[in-house]
């Protein structure tokens, strides 16, 4: 095809892609002064007989006035023509210059939980549009995601509805079915494997995006729950369990425990970014390795500090138990003892609100080592410390349902060990 031209217009350059679904063209439009580039896209339906033919067409032309609709976004390719030539279908759309997300999500390649958040609303602010049109997606994917060079904005390209026009078959007695499931494996939830997508399938495929972004790990190799079906993955990286939360709500096995649209998954993500209008929090975390499989994270100590200027010092009697070093941040305005025992670990997480890690020195004879996590995390209602510290532990018990809470009331520090006081 390549040197042909097409509708009297569009002069094929190059061959960009293809597959069983038809081919991509890099095309430039005769008809333009400067003959400006353009995409031709050249869909083959499975069958010729007229059945399928007669379908086809009245989906192609239906398909046309979605992609037209949806054009009007400016993070979505505009759709410039679409024909029909020798019993054959083609659209006409924007080139869009830049690079896929596939360049930047990748196997073996792990983002920050801070860029995944920007991503995730990145693609979901463009999802959040075609979903208010009614429209299914169905092939959210690295690849469908294109970096635009100008601006650096994503562009969601290659909506997969159009593939209905070359999978499906048509019965002499007019039944219609799809012989192939569209999508892409990894990316696809069940229902839409069988041929039932709805818009919480699109939010399973971006949730699936997140988790390679964070893993570096392709969706098709990551395991599945044997009893759930639901994907094995938060093991493979310490991350910020709301975020993990939000990404698991995305990718839950079944729809009806999804968000079931994007504009639901863009507020959830948002929430994540929230400034807390209201103060701030410093937790206390105790995580004790050697309990993890089977006990999880502890909840030791949550202390407000209002207007950021109000020292926390762990208990004068401290220093009775062992001698002590002092942990300050002044920039927080938080001052605190700890045995000489320990050591700072790490330079902290901004996207958890850690500012600080103490664990024991030294090796410890069970080979693991408790943990005390300092973290300052912005409140996005205002709430007593009573109520704050009765949500927290209840998150944690939400996630770590086998976990065991010591205490939620002031601790310290003594030799290798966090006691309550």
């Amino acid at each position: 095809m390549i040197g042909q031209t097409l509708a009297g217009r569009y002069h094929i350059i190059d061959l960009m892609g293809g597959g069983m679904f038809g081919q991509t063209y890099l095309a430039e439009d005769l008809q333009r002064p400067n003959h400006d580039p353009c995409v031709v896209k050249h869909l083959h339906p499975q069958s010729t007989d007229p059945f399928t033919l007669q379908e086809a067409q009245r989906l192609f032309e239906a398909e046309a006035q979605v992609l037209n609709r949806l054009g009007n976004h400016d993070q979505i390719p505009r759709l410039l023509a679409h024909f029909e030539e020798n019993q054959e279908f083609y659209l006409v759309q924007d080139l869009i210059a830049g690079q896929p997300l596939s360049q930047e999500v990748k196997p073996g390649k792990r983002l920050s939980q801070e860029q995944v958040i920007k991503l995730l609303q990145g693609i979901l602010e463009i999802l959040e549009f075609v979903h208010e049109q009614n429209v299914i997606h169905r092939d959210i994917k690295p690849s469908n995601i294109i970096r635009r060079q100008s601006d650096k904005k994503l562009v969601l390209i290659d909506f997969g509805a159009v593939k209905q026009i070359t999978t499906q078959v048509v019965t002499p007695q007019g039944q219609s079915n799809f012989t192939i499931a569209v999508g892409t494996e990894g990316y696809m939830p069940s229902e839409q494997t069988q041929g039932k997508p709805r818009l919480a399938s699109d939010i399973y495929a971006v949730g699936m995006i997140a988790i390679q972004a964070l893993t570096g790990i392709a969706p098709q190799n990551l395991p599945e729950d044997g009893k759930t079906g639901e994907i094995i993955w938060r093991e493979r990286l310490k991350i910020n369990p709301k975020l993990a939360k939000v990404i698991d709500t995305m990718v839950r096995c079944h729809f009806s425990r999804r968000y079931q649209s994007a504009t639901e998954a863009l507020k959830a993500v948002k929430r994540l970014q929230s400034s807390g209008k209201f103060g701030w929090v410093l937790k206390l975390l105790r995580i004790d390795l050697g309990l993890v499989v089977a006990m999880g994270s502890f909840l030791a100590a949550v202390v407000v500090i209002p207007e950021f200027r109000q020292f926390f010092r762990m208990d004068e009697r401290l220093a009775q138990v062992a001698d002590t070093l002092v942990y300050e941040n002044e920039g927080l305005g938080i001052q605190m003892n700890y045995p000489k025992t320990w050591e700072q670990k790490g330079t902290g997480d901004p996207l958890s609100g850690t500012v600080a890690r103490f664990v024991p020195k030294g090796n410890n004879s069970t080979g693991f080592k408790p943990e005390l996590t300092i973290s300052v995390e912005p409140l996005t209602e205002s709430m007593s410390l009573a109520d704050y510290t009765t949500a927290s532990v209840a998150e944690i018990i939400e996630f770590l349902p086998e976990a065991k809470i010591f205490s939620s009331e002031s601790a310290r520090l003594a030799g290798d060990k966090l006691s309550c006081i």
